[in-house]
């Protein structure tokens, strides 16, 4: 475990590889997309399950159990 915590503060700690930059650019990218992606998908998949409510009872349902 020490050698991993070594490993990864040399990543962050040089100029060569991951920096504290970067980690902050991807918590950016990743508050963005929590914030204004995330409830477009909702409504977006509330809107096709709504359509597909309505496909089932009208298409499906209808032809295969008629009320009689």
């Amino acid at each position: 475990m020490k050698k991993m915590i070594k490993k990864v503060k040399g990543y962050l700690g040089n100029n060569h590889g991951f920096g504290l930059y970067e980690v902050i650019g991807i918590v950016a990218v990743l508050l963005v997309a929590a914030f204004v992606v995330i409830p477009g998908f909702r409504s977006f998949s509330e809107g096709i399950l709504a359509d597909l409510q309505t496909w089932f009872d009208t298409t499906i349902s209808a032809s295969i159990f008629p009320i009689a």
